[in-house]
């Protein structure tokens, strides 16, 4: 008895002696590839920035003067690049992992993620990040720009017209210039991190961090038993799989240029030069003449060897409509349509070809289009200057945008919806009754704004628009809204385009990107609080009754 409790003693010795020196083993070998993940993210991070770099060369027209290998025990593990005007880069490249080898019978390890980061052009030509072969977007869900350009200022307003003469004939004074627009945002650099062996992404310069998965890898399992008789000896644990650099495929290069391979296939071409050259041996441009037209355009630069997409016309010319570019001014060289790829080796211009509109026209210097309605409709909104831009928010019958919209703060009312001063046509709290019901021209903020015979619609023609025209939900230069097309024969080539900007109650904007509502000149039938307006979503629109006091865009008419 004595000796069978000594063998089980030294067994459990055994046993445990064996199972502490495993363990050991496994901490020791997840130390190991914890070490080489942190190494990966540091050298993944440095790429990150130096791939942000590079669509920066691209961008710029830039060039590469130089590419020295990085070698670890002789092996090439990344370059050193450099530029004409840009600072030095350094690019690490590794192979991707593999997965470990078996032992006797062993199961392959199990890799960790590795997240994939990388850069792709989106149809704007602006590139823009990805992750795992998705867009990389904020917490907005906007897209990520890798290497934004600043925006340009916004140019100032035009003065305001002279005020009505008092009953002394002096004129009013002339409106304020308007403030210049802010610069656009520059491109974001995305960080990595590894925590409690999970990845972390930050695109705020490490504000937050959200997870996208598991980082290290998992032992092989044993191998099974050998058959009964003599046990066979366990298998050995599978090699963990070789962690590699996700962002980049390859680094090569010719006589010419330098080939950036992403893990996704994308190949980034840059060409090669000296530090004693010059951009311009490498920048061709395309010049849009507005051929009679009026508007501003920025020339267009192409990198040599490289294509772009001919840009959409922004010029106008009253009374016609642009048809198409071409290499001579009055239309006898090569035509080219909106989006075709072009690739050029010297500098050329293009002409705008035009063609007479009886649709579009303009009353006191704001454009319209005629949809073969009983009212021509605005381009814009009031405060705009472009089709797809919000413009201002008004209350009803108000004239002045504001940032709070309340009823504390309404013109027509001493403090609630039930002391209306104006514009009542039952009885409120303050026996006010004045039967107004339309909108006089005084209060009218597109007769306003823009003078003439401009004015706000009334239900009845936003009912018209709703009945004969096509409403297509689009996006349309970046923005959401309707295209409203006519269906009526012959008017089919112009359309307005009806932004999703949303209401404001209180000081906050509501359905912004999702909705639109536009107010009409009327108020409702229910209560004189209540105005109609056109409401949307994308996927309904028709007329109906919001409060006065709410911030709300508006699409001019006139006859």
């Amino acid at each position: 008895m004595k000796k069978l409790s000594l063998l089980l003693l030294t067994l459990i010795v055994c046993c445990f002696t064996a199972c502490h020196k495993d363990i050991w083993a496994e901490l020791e070998n997840l130390d190991q590839r914890v070490t080489k993940l942190e190494e990966l993210c540091k050298e993944m991070n440095t790429n990150i920035t130096s791939l942000q770099t590079i669509v920066s060369v691209l961008q710029s027209n830039d060039f590469i003067t130089g590419i020295v290998e990085i070698k670890k025990n002789d092996e090439v593990i990344g370059y050193t690049i450099t530029f004409g005007k840009h600072d030095p880069i350094t690019i690490y490249h590794g192979q991707d992992g593999k997965d470990g080898q078996n032992g006797q019978n062993g199961a392959d390890g199990k890799d960790g993620s590795t997240p994939v980061i990388g850069v792709a052009q989106d149809t704007d030509g602006v590139y823009y990040w990805t992750l795992n072969g998705e867009w990389l977007l904020d917490d907005n869900g906007n897209k990520l720009p890798v290497s934004g350009k600043d925006g340009q200022n916004g140019t100032n307003g035009s003065n305001g017209q002279d005020g009505a003469a008092g009953k002394d004939g002096q004129d009013g004074e002339d409106g304020k210039d308007g403030t210049d627009g802010q610069d656009g945002k520059d491109g974001i650099t995305p960080q990595l991190k590894i925590e409690d062996g999970y990845w972390y992404i930050s695109y705020d310069n490490g504000a937050t961090w959200t997870e996208l998965g598991k980082a290290t890898g998992e032992d092989g399992k044993d191998g099974a038993d050998g058959q009964d008789g003599k046990d066979g000896q366990n298998g050995t644990d599978g090699k963990d799989g070789q962690d590699g650099d996700s962002m980049f495929q390859s680094v090569t290069q010719d006589e010419n240029y330098v080939y950036f391979t992403l893990a996704d296939g994308t190949v980034i071409k840059i060409a090669k030069g000296s530090s004693n050259q010059s951009n311009d041996d490498f920048i061709f441009t395309i010049t849009y003449d507005p051929n009679g037209g009026t508007g501003n355009m920025l020339v267009d630069t192409i990198y040599y060897g490289y294509s772009t997409n001919i840009k959409a016309c922004l010029f106008t010319k009253e009374g016609y409509s642009f048809v198409e570019w071409n290499t001579d001014k009055n239309g006898k060289g090569a035509p080219y349509q909106v989006g075709f790829t072009l690739s050029i080796d010297k500098n050329i211009i293009l002409y705008a070809q035009w063609k007479e509109n009886p649709y579009l026209g303009t009353e006191n210097g704001y454009d319209w289009v005629d949809l073969g309605l009983s009212v021509k409709w605005a381009t814009c909104n009031v405060g705009a200057s472009k089709s797809e831009e919000y413009g201002n928010f008004y209350a009803w019958a108000e004239i002045y945008s504001k940032t709070n919209y309340e009823w504390s703060n309404y013109t027509w009312c001493n403090g609630s919806r039930e002391s209306l001063t104006k514009y009542c046509y039952d009885f409120g709290d303050n026996g006010f009754k004045d039967n107004i019901t339309t909108i006089h021209q005084n209060d009218d903020v597109a007769y306003a704004t823009r003078g003439g015979k401009w004015r706000m619609p009334t239900k009845v023609e936003f009912e018209e628009l709703i009945e004969n025209c096509t409403l297509t939900w689009i996006t349309y230069n970046g923005v959401s809204g309707y295209k409203v097309t006519s269906n009526k024969l012959g008017y089919n080539d112009v359309f307005i385009f009806l932004p999703a900007a949303g209401y404001i109650r209180e000081s906050y904007n509501y359905d912004i990107t999702t909705g639109g509502k536009y107010w009409s000149s009327v108020l409702t039938s229910g209560f004189s609080f209540n105005s109609y307006a056109l409401v949307f979503g994308e996927n309904a629109i028709s007329t109906g009754g919001l409060e006065r006091r709410y911030g709300c865009t508006v699409r001019p008419v006139c006859p």
